[in-house]
């Protein structure tokens, strides 16, 4: 039986509907499947983080989660995008889910045996981001092949809410399983959340094999892909405001500090202000749904990470629970829509044969700035306090975002060409 390379069918009259992508197999295959896993990831970051804190009762330690994850993406993440380009994306898929659940079962070893030192996580969170270098871009470069092109916003905006979802679901329960059972266990239980995944991915049918002439992973693919982005200014961009946005406002460690420290919440508290950004995430994507296809994503992507600076700076001033509860909601909401824009575009303007690279290149800003992002949010937090440094990081935003806004006017300006 033949399989064409991408879902090809004529868009109709009538408006792409909220929930259209779920109605093809293969994409709701993969969207169960990257759910299960990203809730899997989510919670274990989560429990690393509550984990280091408790052995160490360090920020510093906190950061350096941070420079652990972002290593080997440094290293090794515009790889990710040639070897998608290269293999066939559904078996990527599938070796690294097998990977991701090799620190679950590590750590739940060595905490059964009392040998747990805070030197095994930082390498296990090391390999579980050698892990997303592969999954990342060959999970973006094969959505195309499971809808067709006009439903590929919607799918975007689906796939993107997979890790707002997560972010929900994860977080809370990890911190309930924190307050209930030994921490052994709830490792393994994570190490189980990494089956279903392995399960819908081996059902997709779709073929996963990249287009165009043979390839081979080498640094002149690299360079292609790099020429590709360089050319392409809109992109390059997103990719470059998003990068300096995330380093002075990623705000996730500072979070477990907020719970500890400042609100005294407990294990379920911080699940719970972990899920804050998340339900605004969510309801960012559901607005994004609703509203359909934006014309002006340029100007809507530097008003979404505007609100998103304001927010570090609501955030740091809160002094109740509550308050920090709305200011992480807003950080979700408008996160959402500006990660929308950027996976569209990435989307619609690279080809199949450069997709991967493409892919590997905005998950190597957004994941080398997240990952700096954690290193500064938690040395600036031991030398001025956690609501210091998301005041900080918010002024700074704020600052970056309007000299974009001010010198970089065809970001500003871009208007989305008709769908054909």
């Amino acid at each position: 039986m033949s399989q064409e390379p991408e879902v090809q069918e004529e868009p109709g009259d009538e408006r792409v509907k909220p929930w259209a992508s779920l109605a093809h197999r293969d994409f709701r295959y993969m969207w169960a499947g990257a759910l299960s896993a990203s809730i899997a990831r989510q919670m274990r970051q989560v429990i690393n983080l509550y984990f280091i804190y408790e052995l160490t009762d360090s920020a510093y330690m906190l950061g350096l989660v941070g420079l652990f994850q972002v290593i080997p993406t440094m290293a090794f993440g515009l790889f990710g995008g040639v070897i998608a380009d290269v293999f066939d994306r559904r078996k990527l898929l599938l070796i690294a889910q097998v990977g991701g659940m090799i620190p679950a079962i590590g750590l739940a070893v060595l905490v059964h045996t009392d040998t747990i030192e805070v030197w095994h996580i930082f390498a296990f969170t090391a390999m579980s981001a050698a892990m997303n270098i592969l999954e990342g871009p060959a999970r973006t470069a094969y959505l195309p092949r499971l809808v067709p092109s006009h439903h590929l916003m919607n799918a975007v905006t689906l796939n993107s809410s997979v890790f707002e979802l997560s972010v929900l679901i994860g977080p809370i329960f990890g911190g309930i399983l924190i307050d209930y059972i030994d921490m052994g266990n709830v490792y393994v239980v994570n190490a189980v959340l990494f089956t279903p995944t392995l399960f819908f991915f081996s059902m997709i049918k779709a073929s996963g094999k990249p287009l165009g002439e043979a390839r081979s992973v080498s640094f002149k693919a690299i360079f292609e892909g790099m020429q590709f982005i360089w050319f392409q200014r809109i992109l390059l961009g997103l990719f470059l405001v998003d990068f300096g946005l995330v380093i002075v406002g990623f705000y996730r460690p500072i979070l477990t500090i907020l719970a500890s420290d400042v609100f005294r919440v407990g294990g379920t508290g911080l699940g719970i202000l972990f899920a804050a950004p998340a339900i605004g995430s969510f309801m960012g994507f559901v607005t994004l749904l609703w509203v359909g296809d934006v014309k002006r994503k340029g100007s809507l992507f530097l008003v979404s990470v505007m609100g998103y600076a304001f927010g570090l700076i609501f955030l740091g001033l809160a002094p109740w629970f509550w308050l920090a509860l709305i200011a992480a909601w807003t950080l979700g909401y408008t996160d959402s829509i500006s990660v929308v824009i950027r996976q569209t575009l990435t989307q619609l303007l690279a080809p199949d044969e450069v997709r991967g690279r493409a892919a590997s290149f905005a998950n190597l800003f957004a994941g080398a700035g997240n990952a700096l992002g954690s290193m500064e949010a938690g040395f600036v937090a031991q030398a001025i306090g956690a609501g210091g440094t998301l005041v900080f990081g918010g002024i700074v935003a704020t600052v970056i975002v309007s000299s974009v806004g001010l010198s970089w006017r065809g970001l500003w300006r871009y208007r989305s060409p008709k769908q054909q």
